[in-house]
């Protein structure tokens, strides 16, 4: 692999664990303030979300301690596999709840395939029907 590629997946890696940290911690000390759900059905769902009393907080706890995986390039796999979920409901609720643009999310999405492509071979385990013994 040409090196200026293997330096290019190591600082969007450490970009994309930055991400979630930053989001997670804001889930508990709130220092900043995200954009307001504007349809109605974002606000429900947010409502919904906050509501629950404990999904905020083990949202903000899974981001936390995946993106620190990520930028300390430990357990980078364990890590993608914990954000893919909330990557597509991040995806899903830019395209279908809310009338924002997508190309953020889509940057998330690209940005964790791309990840996840470059770990292929340890994840691949994950597709075997049956476990090799």
């Amino acid at each position: 692999m040409h090196p200026v590629f293997q330096w290019s997946l190591i600082v969007l890696r450490v970009a994309f664990g930055t991400l979630f940290v930053f989001s997670g911690l804001n889930d508990f000390f709130h220092f900043w303030q995200p954009p307001a759900p504007t349809t109605p059905q974002s606000q429900i769902f947010m409502q919904g979300l906050q509501g629950s009393g404990y999904l905020i907080p083990l949202q903000g706890a899974v981001y936390t301690l995946s993106g620190l995986a990520l930028i300390a390039n430990r357990f980078v796999p364990l890590a993608l596999v914990v954000l893919a979920a909330p990557t597509a409901v991040i995806v899903g609720y830019h395209a279908v709840m809310e009338c924002h643009p997508l190309g953020p999310s889509l940057i998330v999405l690209a940005t964790h395939l791309l990840l996840a492509w470059q770990q292929r071979k340890t994840l691949s385990v994950l597709f075997q029907p049956r476990p090799s013994v």
